[in-house]
C-alpha cells in the first residue's frame, strides 16, 4: 500500500468512527430525554455498544462502554444503578457537555485554557470533581503510568488543574473555587504557569 492508498484508507476508517461516534450520541440522546431509563433501554445500548467496538477506545464512547459495563455485569441492574448511569449519560449528551466538555456553569467557563495543549510526562497534576473516566484513583494511576505526577493541592509547581466532568453547582461553590483561585494567584504573580483544562482534553493526552 503506497503513501496514497494509506492516507485514503486513514481518512475512511476516521469518517467510519465519526459516523458511529454521531450514531452513538443519538441513541444516547433518545434515551435520557424523557429523564427515565428502562431496562429494556440499558440492554439494547448494551447490544449496540457489542456490535460497535471499533469506537470502544474512542472518548466519549470509551466512557459509556466501560459503565454499561460496569451495570451489566452482575446480569442485574438495580435502581442505583439505574439512576447513575442515567446522570452520567445526561452529561455526555447535554448541549453544554458536547460544546464545551464540561457540565459547568457558563459564567466559570472563562477560566478554562481556550487551546490547551496538554503533556503528561514529567508535568504535576492535581485532579478536583467527579471524573466520567473513572474514580480518582483510576485517574492517578493513568497519569502516572504515563510518566506523570499527582498532587492534592495546588502549588508552584503544579503544571495542570484538571476538572472532571461532573459537577454540580454545590460542588463547584465548596471546592471549585478554592484550587482555581490558588491557581488564578499563583498564574497572576508569575510565579507558575498552571493550565486549567477540562477533563475531556485532559483524556485525548492520554493516548
Amino acid at each position: 500500500m503506497d503513501a496514497k492508498e494509506f492516507a485514503k484508507s486513514v481518512a475512511m476508517e476516521a469518517a467510519v468512527v465519526r459516523k458511529s461516534l454521531n450514531n452513538l450520541m443519538g441513541i444516547v440522546n433518545g434515551l435520557v430525554c424523557d429523564n427515565q431509563l428502562a431496562d429494556t433501554e440499558i440492554q439494547f445500548l448494551a447490544t449496540w455498544l457489542e456490535e460497535n467496538q471499533h469506537i470502544a477506545d474512542t472518548y466519549p464512547a470509551n466512557i459509556i462502554f466501560r459503565r454499561v459495563s460496569e451495570v451489566m455485569a452482575d446480569g442485574v441492574i438495580t435502581d442505583a444503578e439505574r439512576t447513575e448511569l442515567l446522570a452520567d449519560l445526561k452529561v455526555i449528551s447535554g448541549n453544554e457537555f458536547m460544546e464545551t466538555g464540561a457540565a459547568l456553569p457558563a459564567h466559570i467557563a472563562a477560566v478554562f485554557d481556550d487551546d490547551p495543549y496538554v503533556e503528561i510526562e514529567n508535568r504535576l497534576f492535581v485532579l478536583t470533581g467527579k471524573f466520567l473516566f473513572g474514580t480518582r484513583t483510576a485517574c492517578e494511576r493513568a497519569i502516572l503510568k504515563r510518566g506523570g505526577m499527582v498532587a492534592s493541592n495546588v502549588s508552584r509547581r503544579t503544571n495542570y488543574v484538571v476538572v472532571g466532568t461532573m459537577a454540580s453547582p454545590a460542588w463547584i461553590e465548596q471546592n471549585f473555587g478554592r484550587k482555581i483561585q490558588k491557581a488564578a494567584e499563583l498564574a497572576e504573580s508569575g510565579d507558575a504557569e498552571i493550565a486549567v483544562v477540562r477533563e475531556p482534553d485532559w483524556v485525548i493526552a492520554l493516548k
